[in-house]
């Protein structure tokens, strides 16, 4: 489904989308949790320092028109385990994210521009949907809108690494799951968004993790920024109404429930359990 974007984007353009305040980006990254991505071999880490200046830029699409060289088309499957995942990490050269039409192809007109280090902290973190860990070109989802857009990336501008952590959401009976492998680690109630405003339905995946500022403690401490976004709100609070998985002030009455504008709440010691658990990068299949 097509939108219109519109949209102008301030400096907390991209909002977590729950009955939220407008949440103001924030760059601490929750260090433990990295440690569940495998770096290929021979690949080094990208650094994870940001600066709380990054904003996205107004820009209605990437500047950057020069297509890389790299020849080698992916014939491999992402995953032939079903349990792991291939995650791309934008190395600190990159300053936003390019995306191209197909390997060796034209760059992708995206409607606002999705910076690296990310706005809510960390660095730029893309799920591979095709190809593997040693080939030239990979295919991503993109963390835009319309959800579950794919696109083309050079691995010559990240580290690829792997993960076999992964969370489940399951509306109709508003659980929350996390497995390690084919293990269940934990499994809770949440709450969710409403009929007017329903939490979108896919396989998404960890875009950020951001440390909730004071002011916002009614989040909880901690908020994991998906890779989606509001499938019936154009904005929230004044910029792009992202959905995040956060915590509560008041997880009794709430959870169960189907009261958000889209984002899932859950109890505060599970979000901990979220954020210490799931890295940047894991799938979240919301059903």
């Amino acid at each position: 489904m097509h939108r219109r974007f519109a949209l102008a984007i301030v400096a907390a353009s991209a909002l977590v989308a729950a009955g939220c305040a407008a949440p103001t980006p924030n760059t601490t990254v929750l260090g433990a949790s990295e440690a569940h991505v495998s770096p290929a071999q021979g690949q080094p880490e990208p650094s994870t320092t940001t600066t709380a200046s990054t904003q996205p830029s107004t820009n209605s699409s990437t500047t950057s028109t020069t297509v890389p060289t790299a020849s080698t088309v992916p014939t491999t499957e992402a995953s032939a385990d079903p349990h792991r995942s291939v995650v791309a990490t934008a190395r600190s050269s990159i300053g936003a994210l390019v995306a191209y039409e197909e390997p060796n192809g034209n760059p992708m007109a995206l409607p606002f521009v999705v910076p690296n280090p990310h706005q809510f902290g960390g660095p730029l973190t893309l799920m591979v949907t095709e190809g593997d860990i040693g080939d030239d070109w990979v295919k991503v989802q993109l963390p835009i809108r319309p959800n579950g857009l794919e696109g083309w990336i050079p691995t010559e501008h990240y580290a690829l690494g792997e993960t076999f952590m992964r969370a489940e959401v399951d509306l109709a009976t508003t659980s929350v799951r996390v497995f390690d492998g084919d293990r269940l680690i934990s499994e809770s109630q949440s709450a969710i968004g409403t009929p007017e405003t329903p939490t979108p339905v896919g396989t998404f995946y960890v875009a950020a993790k951001r440390r909730n500022p004071p002011e916002e403690q009614h989040l909880g401490e901690w908020s994991v920024v998906l890779s989606s976004f509001s499938e019936v709100l154009e904005t929230f609070s004044g910029g792009l109404p992202v959905i995040a998985i956060h915590g509560t002030h008041n997880p009794g009455a709430e959870l169960g429930e189907e009261l958000t504008n889209g984002c899932v709440r859950v109890s505060n010691d599970v979000m901990q359990l979220l954020a210490e658990h799931l890295p940047l990068g894991a799938p979240i299949t919301v059903s």
